[in-house]
């Protein structure tokens, strides 16, 4: 009883020490982070292992970022251990103490169990020479002005600035930032800002945007956090010598604004802050009963727009139908502040009479002056006349349309048929799939180049071959290799009776590999190779003579005589010999000239299709902009994107993606339609475009297919004419094996096929290129990327440009134009059409 005991003892001491051994613990146990500088930590394992990479706590201000894990055994005085150690970055973007909480993970030794560990905090330095992060680099955010009404917009800006000999890399230039309580506007991209002034020079980066507060009180803006890599110093010698970086947090100042409360307001006030204007326009203000009017106000301006909900109501007699659809707000380019708000009201008279539309009016607070101000909107008179035939209204209409007769035509005279509608955009295109995009010139070249080599190759081959048919010398090899096979068989017949046509055959070959011309050959032709003479010799007795057996070493002195004698090798210059390479001559030639002739001759776009048809065009814009940012060459997208714009009215930027689609897919009619009316209505057309308009043959042999159609067409030719030309060739080589006729028209047909081809693909002229572009509005070209510097040369650049996109930088992109002009413009200034 008592061993058992002892045994029992003993398994639960041993059981005690492995589940003391099985750990999970954090290196360091505690202690210190620095404020904005990334350090590391290990999370170790110590005699387990996690079936996972670990989950780990979010702790605020902590960003844990996992760089991977490692293992490591080990064996000590008989005892082993086993660890895996996960290592991550630890960076602490706020000066506070932070705890990372207790926490249990999953291992092949059951859950286990972290213990929470805590860390102060203390300042960052860069590199070894224990330098503050503060005096490396540092950030700013400004608000302009500090004292602000309720809802008044105002600027903010923010800059980090870095010592230039630490070599900064802003990444991609995004940050971190908390906007609450503020509502802002997305920042602008980055522009590039040099500092020489101080100590050192400085290079950094700054950003700009608008924003409101809602309520006033004193606001402390949150900071803002971003993250760079510092070069901390050197590793490696001479020129093998490379930087090592260090990522840091650079934290800004956090400005404080003081928000007024608005004055006490007057009637009429709905909370608008800012600078407006309001309009009125009523068309027509004549028409009889039942025709529509439309009364159309519109409110823009600059000023909290995410609080105004709408337009004043108006006043209108009852002795109209109203039909009142929801008002159409339109928001500038990322931007929320500046937008334009407008409602038609279509009004459908039911009674004759002479009726007044009052004026409209808004009230909104000017914080630039402090006060309420009203904006009034003219009304309009309109004078509503009795229906041309009042027996032809039909009452009860739901809309209050009437419905009349037409006129009667004169007596004699044949009716005139009704103009065809047009104007209006057509309904939405279901998706058509991704175009086919031009190729590159490099790539493009390729393609037609390739068969030139292929070509080469195939008249070589051929050439050679000719060659060493043609070859004189050819015979004697071929006798030498025959005399071999002969003198094999004789080595296996022992009686003279079976040796006659074999000696025959070797007499034959043997005069062929000498070149002896003669008809009937003798000895005395061999000249001086008295061995080859007493062989013969000796061969014609066995044949002709008496005797009818050779000597018993015959048949080895012939093989030694044989080897003795090497046939002449083919000489490779006889490749190279007019008869040889003359027979395909005629067919180059009349290739080429045929050539130089021509030459000189030349369903993610379903998805916004439901919110189209029920008339939410925003929506519909919205996914059908997503799909065109998924394949840029989706022209169904493009096209039904431009539908969606020209719904809202914003009929230049509907212009520049309907002439996308038209690139992309010429040959469809709705697209042809939706190019010739966006461009109408924007009063704007790309240049290269312009005489697609009014079609001429050229244009209306150009519009049955797309650029990179054209383009795989003057590829198909030149290898058509290419497989043509090798046919032609192979006929030199083989002048009654085929008849020339198919070549030859193959070659005729690739001469059409390649100048249709030329004439279609630059018809297009420069948006046939896969990085064109077109400006939509209004823009700026600009000598540098910014903004920012007032004294850069800048000129105007009309919509309807078009360029080719050859770089981009931080939201600019570079343009470079036909006449060799280059020059920056804002990304959002343009579209691609294709990319």
């Amino acid at each position: 009883m008592r061993v058992r005991l002892h045994h029992f003892t003993s398994v639960l001491c041993l059981l005690s020490a492995i589940a003391q051994a099985q750990s999970v613990r954090w290196d360091p146990p505690g202690g210190t982070l620095p404020v904005g500088q990334s350090t590391s930590l290990q999370l170790i394992c110590e005699d387990c292992e996690p079936k996972d990479t670990p989950t780990l706590p979010k702790v605020d201000g902590l960003a844990l970022e996992y760089d991977g894990q490692s293992s490591n055994m080990s064996w000590t005085n008989g005892s082993f251990s086993h660890s895996v150690t996960y290592n991550y970055t630890a960076l602490l973007s706020k000066d506070q103490s932070v705890e990372i909480p207790s926490f249990e993970i999953e291992t092949n030794k059951g859950r286990l169990r972290v213990a929470a560990v805590r860390f102060g905090t203390t300042g960052a330095t860069v590199g070894s020479s224990g330098e503050a992060l503060e005096s490396a680099a540092n950030s700013s955010l400004e608000a302009t002005p500090d004292s602000v009404w309720a809802g008044e917009v105002f600027d903010l800006s923010y800059s980090i600035q870095v010592g230039r000999s630490y070599y900064p890399n802003f990444g991609d230039g995004t940050f971190d930032w908390n906007p609450d309580p503020l509502i802002a506007e997305e920042w602008s991209p980055p522009v590039l800002a040099d500092l020489n002034s101080g100590s050192e020079p400085q290079t950094g980066l700054t950003y700009h945007t608008r924003a409101i507060v809602r309520k006033p009180g004193e606001i402390h803006a949150h900071p803002i956090n971003q993250l760079v890599n510092l070069s901390v110093g050197m590793s490696g010698l001479g020129f093998f010598q490379q930087r090592q970086y260090q990522k840091f947090s650079v934290t800004s100042s956090s400005p404080t604004l003081t928000v007024r409360p608005l004055p006490p307001a007057p009637d009429g006030f709905t909370g608008a802050v800012g600078a407006f204007r309001l309009m009125s326009k009523v068309i027509p203000t004549t028409a009889p009963v039942g025709e529509p009017i439309t009364w159309t106000l519109e409110l823009k301006g600059t000023g909290n727009w995410p609080d105004i909900g709408g337009l004043p109501a108006r006043e209108v007699s009852k002795d109209f139908q109203v039909v009142q659809p929801k008002a159409k707000r339109t928001a500038a380019a990322k931007k929320i502040f500046d937008s334009t708000l407008s409602e038609d009201v279509v009004l459908i008279p039911t009674r004759a009479g002479v009726y007044a539309l009052a004026p409209a009016t808004f009230t909104y607070f000017d914080p630039k002056d402090g006060v309420y101000r009203t904006i009034t909107a003219p009304g309009a008179t309109v004078t509503i006349s009795a229906p041309a035939n009042a027996e032809s209204q039909t009452p009860g209409l739901g809309s209050g349309m009437v419905q009349n007769n037409p006129p009667a035509p004169a007596v004699g005279a044949p009716p005139a048929p009704p103009s065809p509608p047009s104007g209006l955009p057509r309904d939405a295109l279901p998706g058509g799939g991704p175009a086919l995009t031009p190729w590159s010139a490099n790539g493009l070249i390729a393609l037609l180049l390739t068969p030139i080599p292929l070509l080469l190759a195939l008249w070589l081959w051929l050439a050679l071959r000719r060659a060493k048919e043609a070859d004189p010398r050819r015979l004697q090899r071929e006798a030498r290799i025959r005399l071999a096979a002969t003198l094999a068989h004789l080595g296996t017949r022992q009686d003279a009776a079976s040796t006659p046509d074999l000696l025959a055959a070797w007499q034959r070959d043997a005069a062929i590999l000498w070149g002896i011309p003669h008809a009937a050959p003798s000895a005395s032709h061999l000249g001086e190779s008295a061995e080859w003479t007493v062989l013969w010799s000796e061969a014609e007795r066995t044949l002709y003579g008496p005797a009818a057996s050779l000597p018993a070493d015959w048949n080895s002195r012939a093989a030694a005589a044989l080897a003795a004698k090497p046939a002449p090798a083919f000489a490779s210059r006889q490749l190279f010999l007019p008869r040889n390479l003359l027979p395909w001559l005629f067919a180059l030639t009349f290739s080429l000239a045929v050539l130089g002739a021509s030459k000189s001759a030349f369903a993610a776009t379903e998805e916004g299709a439901p919110a189209y048809r029920r008339g939410d065009f925003p929506t519909a814009e919205i996914a059908w902009r997503a799909a065109v940012a998924h394949e840029p060459a989706d022209w169904a997208a493009r096209h039904n994107l431009s539908l969606a714009l020209a719904q809202q009215n914003r009929w230049d930027e509907a212009a520049a993606h309907a002439a996308a689609a038209f690139v992309q897919e010429p040959e469809n009619e709705a697209v042809r339609w939706q190019f010739a009316l966006a461009c109408d209505k924007a009063g704007f057309v790309p240049t290269p475009l312009a005489l697609f308009l009014t079609p001429g043959p050229i244009q209306s042999l150009a519009r049955l297919a797309s650029p990179a159609t054209w383009q795989l067409v003057l590829v198909a030719a030149v290898w058509l004419g290419a497989g043509a030309l090798g046919f032609l060739i192979l006929r030199g080589f083989r002048p009654g094996m085929y008849s020339p006729v198919p070549a030859l028209s193959g070659l005729g047909l690739a001469a059409v096929l390649a100048a249709v081809a030329l004439l279609g693909w630059f018809a297009y002229g420069q948006t046939a290129d896969s990085r064109a572009v077109v400006t939509w509005r209004d823009a700026t070209l600009c000598s540098i990327p910014t903004e920012a510097d007032t004294s850069q040369k800048t000129t105007p650049l009309a919509p309807g440009s078009v360029a080719l996109a050859d770089k981009s930088f931080l939201g600019w992109t570079r343009l470079s134009f036909e006449n060799g002009q280059t020059g920056w413009v804002r990304s959002e200034e343009v579209v691609g059409l294709w990319k």
